[in-house]
């Protein structure tokens, strides 16, 4: 399960519809705030971030993570090119650049996702998990 963090409505849906369309099950968080709620009730297989959001952005986001002890992958993406170097906060975290190519989005995923590890993280398994 994919956990999709992304300010920008549009992009949030049109990047969800690209994964759905390719098999993942996908929630969605308007900023990093959500994003860590979410973390505390399910659990998920891959992070996908925008850098540049209200709240907290993506590198606390990042930081946050790390602080709970999840071994995640974790996808940046920003549309600044700037934030590029600074994105490689360790080496479980990619970047991808805006506009995001939908066909690098899923090779990143499927890249980073060769099996699932939801079940060993000890949270609700996507199987088990509502629709929201």
């Amino acid at each position: 399960m994919i956990l999709l963090v992304e300010d920008e409505a549009i992009s949030r849906y049109a990047f969800a519809q690209v994964l759905r369309l390719h098999g993942h099950e996908v929630i969605e968080a308007a900023d990093g705030v959500k994003a860590l709620t979410l973390l505390d009730e399910y659990a998920f297989d891959l992070i996908i971030s925008d850098l540049a959001m209200p709240r907290l952005d993506g590198f606390a986001l990042v930081t946050r993570i790390r602080e709970k002890s999840l071994n995640l992958p974790i996808v940046l993406l920003s549309g600044y090119p700037a934030q590029y170097a600074a994105a490689a906060v360790d080496g479980s975290t990619e970047f991808l650049s805006k506009p995001i190519d939908p066909s690098a989005l899923i090779a990143t995923v499927q890249r980073l996702l060769p099996q699932p590890v939801s079940e060993a993280n000890g949270k609700i398994p996507a199987t088990l998990m509502p629709s929201l």
